[in-house]
């Protein structure tokens, strides 16, 4: 008998802690506010490391005579040096930017990416 209590009383705490997990989920995490990122640009892949389905980039991109590099992880089946891809552009921060997907502000945005000054290395 102490046993089913025990269980009732577990499988009470997990429903809860889902519904707690689910609310924190849709109305705490929110995401990166990309609204302002409204310019288009391109960043070029200067160097790029094959990790199986992604690579992992390290790229440029010019805004208002300015030079900006960035680092990160890129879903693709096919990429090379050289290749360029769309980002959106904070015109009044430029450093700050994202992939384009698929307009500016991008929809679905992977997240807020920071650029810098100087180039990262892999």
């Amino acid at each position: 008998m102490f046993k089913w209590v025990l269980i009732g009383v577990g499988s009470l705490v997990a429903l809860v802690a889902i519904f707690f997990g689910v609310v924190w989920f849709i109305f705490v995490r929110g995401g990166d506010d990309v609204s302002a990122l409204t310019e288009e640009g391109s960043a070029e892949v200067l160097e790029l490391t094959d990790a199986g389905s992604s690579y992992i980039v390290v790229y440029r991109y010019d805004y208002d005579g300015k030079t900006f590099y960035g680092k990160k992880s890129i879903y693709s089946t096919s990429m090379s040096r050289g290749d360029s891809y769309g980002i959106c552009v904070n015109p009044s921060d430029p450093s700050q930017h994202t992939e384009m997907n698929p307009g500016c502000p991008p929809e679905g945005s992977s997240g807020l990416f920071e650029g810098q000054k100087e180039k990262p290395s892999l």
